[in-house]
């Protein structure tokens, strides 16, 4: 049996639990496979139920705070399904993974995916990099999807000899095969630029809005997602005289894949290294839409390359931002240069049948 671990799971969306979810559906086909996560508001029941083929263990939970799920019975379910796992794979940084892996008995064998490091909350970091240092020493092998994000990880710098590189995927039929015809976006514009995710801090929304107010051309934008910073994004939306729909909700996947397949293109203006890969850039790739990324130190500009899938600026830059959005959005010839380098390079690098063969030799050999 194998065990993920991570603080959350579908239906619940974030790009960790889409790299959760095609894993264990993934692994099912050779191998029974439970996911451990928690209810991402309060419950006071844990719930036991099966998500095409994989069984999920939703932990009661005392909501959320910094982002993080809080739940006491999470550890008597993981100390329990560990004993009977011949496999247990920790996502982090999840806190509560991390501490409960000391649970986990030497003789296990370990697989921690590293995500990226915990950034913003640094108090917490310090205490929980002693207990992340600890796992990294029990695991087998560390995965994570990027050389950069190597570079740029003290921790996983320190365990590099087990370090393997396994890029985040998208399965391609499920979006080029996917029929979207039952689909409607109330008020979409025609050729919109598109801003996909979740409303939080790392997110560079704000970055994105003031970049907006610098054009003076009518450019059509597209805001989707939720978060703890909707109502601040909201105001703002509403004094703005630019073309802006907003959608403040979280869109179902069959939206999602609508909204990227009707484009021009997608903004991906994140500001901080929180934001590790950024798989929403091959869910825009894959349909042939370029993105414009920023240069953070993670996996991200690595993902879409400048002047070859897409356009890389300035972290923090809403200048150089507008700029590019304006160039990008008044050549037709240069968004189909990069649209066409986008599906190369996902069929080359990022479609699961590739990464699956890594997955398939990491846990039973080659």
């Amino acid at each position: 049996m194998i065990l993920q671990v991570n603080k959350m799971y579908s239906p619940d969306i974030g790009g960790v639990e889409t790299v959760v979810k095609e894993y264990s559906e993934y692994l099912k086909e050779f191998e029974d496979v439970i996911v451990l996560c928690c209810h991402k508001n309060f419950s006071i029941k844990t719930t036991k139920e099966i998500i095409e083929g994989v069984k999920v263990y939703r932990c009661a939970s005392f909501g959320s705070f910094m982002s993080m799920p809080i739940s006491i019975v999470f550890f008597f379910y993981l100390f329990i399904l560990s004993r009977k796992a011949n496999f247990i794979h920790f996502h982090e940084p999840f806190p509560l993974g991390t501490l409960g892996s000391l649970l986990i008995p030497k003789s296990k064998k370990i697989f921690v995916t590293w995500h990226s490091d915990i950034i913003k909350q640094k108090r917490v970091k310090k205490i929980f990099e002693f207990f992340q240092e600890k796992l990294c020493l029990n695991a087998t092998k560390i995965i994570t999807t990027s050389e950069r994000l190597i570079e740029f990880s003290r921790l996983l710098k320190k365990f590099r000899s087990k370090v393997l590189i396994i890029p985040l995927s998208i399965n391609r039929k499920k979006y080029l095969e996917k029929a979207l015809d039952n689909v409607y976006i109330k008020n979409l514009p025609k050729d919109y630029v598109l801003f996909l995710g979740r409303f939080s801090y790392y997110k560079g929304i704000f970055v994105l809005l003031h970049a907006i107010e610098m054009i003076d051309e009518m450019i059509p934008f597209v805001i989707v997602g939720n978060g703890e910073l909707s109502n601040e994004i909201k105001n703002r939306i509403k004094k703005s005289k630019k073309n802006i729909l907003l959608v403040d909700r979280f869109v179902t996947d069959d939206e999602k894949k609508y909204l990227l397949k009707n484009s021009k293109f997608m903004v991906f203006p994140s500001i901080y290294p929180s934001e590790a890969f950024g798989i929403l850039q091959l869910e825009s790739m894959i349909y042939g839409k370029p993105v414009i990324n920023t240069n953070l130190p993670t996996g991200v500009p690595w993902v879409s390359l400048h002047e070859e899938t897409g356009l890389t600026v300035a972290i923090n830059n809403p200048k150089q931002l507008a700029k590019t959005i304006i160039k990008l959005y008044e050549n037709h010839d240069l968004v189909d240069r990069l649209g066409s380098g986008s599906i190369e390079r996902v069929n080359n690098l990022f479609c699961s049948n590739v990464t699956n063969k890594q997955l398939h030799s990491l846990y039973f050999g080659s």
